[in-house]
């Protein structure tokens, strides 16, 4: 599977240090120079959709806006050029030693899904299993929605689909690429993780934060988000449920959802298998 890594031109160190893991497990993968949001064309300044940011009270880091329109070209360029399915990860990861193994099991299992998530996102959040991997990692849904753009899994009709209902930037690229209610893909994360996003506890300081934030900043833009967060929030809850229900049946998939968190929940483990 072709794999692309998001990285900044100045960012030598995480470039080094997630070429040296991915060469580590003989993982083939091209750099992809990330576009930088504190300096961007007209063109890319064009794909922003600031009256929306606006409506929706999201202001937007300078960071963010780069890592979207990053995101964006890679997923334009696999429409009109390929592959079929494709791993985008970002330069802030560690791999498992599984990662080779669960894409070439994605690989094998095109069809099967449009989007895979391949980092943990949210440890406290009630994991769902849906589908098996040959390698015994478990394809699944988090409750409610799954967020972290680190490391996924897509496909060609996928980006295509994604691009038509987010052609311009409207809120963070992990929201955007995770809103299956709105896009209608087949979205899941993996289990175990089979990459792990490295955070200030490992040395690694978010570049995003270091960056300004664009969008509204008047007097009314918090009640605006709340009013959107409740709205998403619903729709996702919504569309969730009808996927449980229509996968597992109405009891097991609302027990899965709502009830007893055991035989549904993944227990918070690191890529490495031990219990955190």
């Amino acid at each position: 599977m072709k794999i692309v890594v998001i990285n900044l031109e100045h960012a030598v160190e995480r470039r080094d240090r997630v070429a040296a893991a991915l060469d580590g497990l003989g993982l083939a993968f091209e750099l992809f120079p990330a576009v930088d949001g504190q300096h961007l064309s007209p063109g890319q300044e064009a794909l922003i959709d600031y009256d929306a940011l606006h409506r929706q009270g999201w202001p937007m880091r300078a960071g963010a806006l780069g890592n979207w329109l990053s995101h964006r070209a890679i997923l334009a360029d696999m429409i009109d050029n390929g592959p079929e399915a494709m791993a985008i990860l970002e330069d802030d990861i560690e791999p498992a030693p599984e990662l080779p193994a669960v894409l070439d099991a994605l690989e094998r299992s095109a069809g099967s899904y449009d989007i895979v998530f391949l980092n943990r996102g949210r440890a406290v959040r009630r994991f769902v299993p849906h589908r098996r991997l040959d390698t015994g990692h478990r394809l699944g849904w988090l409750r409610w929605s799954h967020f972290g753009t680190q490391g996924y899994v897509v496909t060609r009709p996928a980006a295509r689909r994604f691009l038509e209902t987010f052609p311009r930037v409207r809120m963070n690229i992990d929201r955007s690429l995770a809103a299956f209610w709105r896009t209608g893909l087949a979205t899941y994360c993996v289990r175990p993780p089979a990459v792990r996003h490295l955070l200030a506890d490992d040395g690694n300081d978010s570049m995003i934060q270091a960056t300004g934030a664009v969008g509204p900043a008047d007097a009314l833009f918090r009640l605006r988000r709340r009013w959107f967060f409740l709205r998403e929030g619903v729709a996702k809850r919504a569309a969730l449920t009808r996927l449980a229900v229509r996968a597992l049946g109405p009891a097991q998939g609302l027990g899965a959802l709502l009830g007893p968190r055991k035989g549904c929940y993944d227990a918070p483990t690191d890529i490495r298998g031990a219990r955190r």
